[in-house]
């Protein structure tokens, strides 16, 4: 490899894919089929992906909205629709989605068939009552126990973790029977074995990355290039396409850190960002920080422990 060819890769591969990926929801919507919407949080791609069932993740299409800017035309869209403007953006910008059929600044968007989503945020399981009432789509919580440890967390092999464990491993094997019926496809246990099997390549390389973005200078900035990262990790988590993609981006990242080639040609700040970008200026607050000669080596949304190890 050299430098012209590697330099740059993973971004550029980054956005085909991720363009790709909303194609293929196009020709869902275009034949159709229904999808299974899901949150980042918790998605449960990997036993869905067992049945053949596209995925939409509401959180992305309504960001994506945003970053084209036209958020504001499904917000006030939503809100003429009776929704309250103290109400999530992102949900509103969703609503106006299904108002439209589907349609979005990025194709069209299939309807759901199953919504799979976590109590992690209160508002995921009210968004989802949304497309219950609309489709009358069957809906599944999935309840994820809290910490109930202060100051520190349970541990495999303490008795609380391993009943919450088998709590949490019941509720999935509840949903099995769900997806079959919705989808019309048996469970094939070996399927899942290939789909955890990706995801933990891809989990390793993400690993990977974040050790690498410790070299001086970053290899990559956690906000800008962390956002394709991310999108790529969502949409193609647990697929051959996903891990490979993965793989491939350690090899860019490693041959930038040996070769000191970072994301800025002169880094006087190493930051870390927490929080949520402003996506309808997102180009622009980017460069609030660069202008500045900061780069961001990690951010709450890369974290390691958003994206674990799968069983």
């Amino acid at each position: 490899m050299t430098e012209t060819t590697i330099i740059g890769r993973g971004n550029a591969e980054g956005a085909r894919l991720f363009r790709e990926w909303f194609d293929g929801l196009g020709q869902a919507a275009a034949e159709d089929r229904s999808a299974a919407y899901v949150f980042v949080m918790g998605s449960l791609v990997e036993l869905l992906r067992v049945f053949d069932f596209p995925i939409v993740f509401p959180e992305i299409n309504s960001l994506q909205t945003a970053v084209r800017r036209v958020a504001h035309e499904y917000l006030d869209e939503a809100e003429d629709y009776g929704y309250s403007p103290d109400i999530c953006g992102y949900v509103k910008a969703d609503v106006a989605v299904q108002l439209r059929g589907g349609q979005h600044p990025m194709g069209q968007i299939p309807r759901p068939g199953l919504a799979v989503y976590t109590n992690a945020c209160n508002t995921y399981i009210k968004w989802a009552e949304i497309w219950e009432r609309m489709y009358q789509t069957p809906t599944f919580t999935l309840d994820v126990p809290g910490t109930r440890m202060a100051g520190g967390q349970t541990q495999a092999g303490d008795p609380d973790f391993e009943n919450d464990r088998r709590y949490v491993e019941a509720q999935v094997r509840d949903l099995i029977p769900l997806c079959e019926s919705v989808s019309g496809i048996a469970f094939d246990i070996d399927r899942l074995r290939e789909t955890l099997g990706y995801a933990n390549r891809m989990n390793r390389s993400w690993k990977r990355l974040l050790e690498l973005n410790q070299s001086r200078p970053s290899v990559f900035n956690a906000l800008s290039d962390g956002t394709i990262y991310l999108g790529v990790a969502n949409g193609f988590r647990s697929t051959p396409e996903g891990a490979q993609y993965f793989e491939d981006l350690v090899e860019e990242m490693e041959y930038k850190a040996r070769e000191g080639v970072g994301t800025l040609t002169e880094e006087q700040y190493r930051l870390v960002f927490v929080g949520v970008p402003c996506y309808p200026i997102f180009r622009r607050f980017n460069e609030l920080f660069t202008d500045r000669k900061s780069t961001r080596l990690n951010s709450s949304h890369t974290d390691i422990s958003r994206m674990p190890s799968s069983a």
